[in-house]
C-alpha cells in the first residue's frame, strides 16, 4: 500500500463563492465537500455576495458593502442536511438572478466574454432542478463554473460517501483524510474550532490559508475595495490570466514540515 499523499480541502458547498475559495482549491489534491451537514439560514450556502447596484454608494465601514444573492428553498427546516435541500421551483429565482448580475456587472470589462456565457448556460441548468437534493447538484455546479478557465482540476468526493462516525468535528477530518489517502488538511482561517492534535495523532500536517487578498479595479472610483465578492465579480473585472497567476499555489514554507 502506498504511503498517505496528497493536500485535502473539506468545505460545505457555496452558490457562486468567492475567490479565497478558489485559492484552496488550487491547492487541493481532492476537494470534499461536506453535504451532510446541517444547513445554516444565514450561512453562506445558498448565496452569494455580489456588489451593490452601479451608482450606489458604499456605506460607512461599519455597515455591509455588498448584497445577496440568495436560492429559494422550499419546505426547508433547521434540521434538514444540505444534501436533501430542494430548490423553490414556484420562484423563478434563476431569471432574477441572470437578470440581477447581468445589470450590476453588464459594463465591466470581462463580464460578457468571461462570465455571462457560463453563468447563462449554468441557469439555463439550475432551472430544470426539481425535489429533494436540487440545492446541492445547484451549488455544486456552481462552485465548478469556473474551474477550467482558472485551470482547476480537483477530485471532488461527497463526504456523504464516507465514514462520519467520530464523534468530534476535528477528529472526523483528520478521518477523512486518512479515508482519502491524504496527507495535508489545508484549512480556511475561519475554521477555528480546529484542533491539531487529532491531525497530529493520524499523521496528517495541519496547515491554514494565508491567502493575501488581491485588490483590484471594481469599477467604483475613489471608493474602498470590497472584499469577499463572489468570483463573478472578480472575473467581471480581471482577466483570466491575471487571476489564474494569483491562484498559482507558492510553496508552503518552512513552517509546513
Amino acid at each position: 500500500m502506498s504511503a498517505p499523499s496528497g493536500v485535502l480541502v473539506a468545505e460545505q458547498p457555496h452558490y457562486l463563492p468567492w475567490l479565497d475559495f478558489y485559492e484552496q482549491v488550487a491547492r487541493a489534491d481532492t476537494l470534499l465537500v461536506l453535504d451532510n451537514v446541517q444547513w445554516l439560514r444565514r450561512g453562506w450556502q445558498r448565496r452569494a455576495r455580489v456588489a451593490l447596484p452601479p451608482g450606489t454608494p458604499l456605506p460607512p465601514p461599519s455597515e455591509p458593502a455588498f448584497q445577496w444573492l440568495t436560492i429559494p428553498l422550499e419546505g426547508a427546516h433547521r434540521d434538514t442536511r444540505i444534501s436533501e435541500l430542494a430548490v423553490d421551483t414556484s420562484q423563478p429565482w434563476t431569471r432574477k438572478h441572470l437578470t440581477t448580475l447581468t445589470t450590476l456587472y453588464g459594463r465591466r470589462p470581462y463580464f460578457r466574454s468571461q462570465v455571462l456565457p457560463r453563468l447563462e448556460g449554468f441557469y439555463e441548468e439550475a432551472a430544470k432542478e426539481r425535489g429533494p437534493g436540487s440545492l446541492l447538484r445547484t451549488l455544486l455546479s456552481s462552485m465548478a463554473l469556473f474551474h477550467e478557465p482558472l485551470g482547476l482540476k480537483p477530485r471532488v468526493v461527497l463526504a456523504s460517501t464516507l465514514d462520519r462516525s467520530h464523534p468530534d468535528k476535528t477528529g472526523r477530518l483528520a478521518s477523512y483524510c486518512t479515508q482519502l489517502g491524504m496527507d495535508t488538511y489545508y484549512s480556511a482561517v475561519g475554521s477555528l474550532y480546529l484542533r491539531p492534535g487529532p491531525f497530529r495523532d493520524a499523521g496528517v500536517r495541519l496547515l491554514w490559508q494565508k491567502f493575501r487578498y488581491p485588490s483590484y479595479d471594481q469599477g467604483r472610483k475613489g471608493e474602498r475595495f470590497v472584499v469577499g465578492l463572489s468570483i463573478v465579480d472578480v472575473l467581471s473585472n480581471v482577466p483570466v490570466e491575471e487571476v489564474r497567476g494569483w491562484l498559482e499555489p507558492n510553496p508552503w514554507g518552512p513552517f509546513a514540515k
